[in-house]
C-alpha cells in the first residue's frame, strides 16, 4: 500500500485534535484516494478490543464528540458540510458520518468523519477491563 501524504497525515492529526473522547480513544484510522487530484478521505476511530474479565475478546467502537467548528478552521476554503445520518444502500458501510468539502493546505479534499469503523478494520488497541489500554 502506498504511503499517505505528510499533507494528509498532518489532516488526520487535526481531525484528532478535533475530537473529544467519551471513553478510551485509541489511533485513528483513515483511508483515501486520489482522482484527477481530487482526495477522498475518510478517517474513524479505530476499534477496541476489550481484555479481560466477562467482555473479553468483545471489539467495541469508542465514542467521541467532534468540534466542528475547530475543524472548519483548518481549511483554507470550505466549499460544503454534510451530516448522512443513515447509509444509502445496504452496501454502504460507511455509516453515519460527517463529510467536508473544500482545500487543506492546498490539495482539494472531500473527508468524512466516520462514526465509526468500516466494518473490516481490525482494532487498533486493547483496553485492559482491569486497567488502562494497551498497544496490540
Amino acid at each position: 500500500m502506498l504511503r499517505s501524504p505528510g499533507w494528509m497525515e498532518s489532516l488526520v492529526d487535526t481531525v484528532l485534535g478535533c475530537m473529544d473522547a467519551h471513553n478510551t480513544l485509541g489511533p485513528l484510522g483513515y483511508r483515501w484516494r486520489n482522482e484527477d487530484d481530487f482526495w477522498e478521505i475518510w478517517v474513524y476511530p479505530t476499534p477496541a478490543e476489550l481484555v479481560g474479565g466477562a467482555a473479553d475478546g468483545t471489539v467495541v467502537n469508542p465514542g467521541f464528540s467532534l468540534d466542528v467548528q475547530q475543524l472548519f478552521a483548518a481549511f483554507e476554503k470550505l466549499a460544503g458540510v454534510s451530516w448522512l445520518a443513515q447509509p444509502l444502500g445496504p452496501h454502504d458501510q460507511d455509516g453515519p458520518n460527517l463529510s467536508f468539502e473544500g482545500v487543506y493546505d492546498g490539495h482539494e479534499v472531500w473527508l468524512s468523519v466516520l462514526s465509526h469503523a468500516p466494518d473490516d478494520e481490525e482494532p487498533g488497541f486493547k483496553v485492559d477491563v482491569t486497567r488502562r489500554w494497551k498497544e496490540p
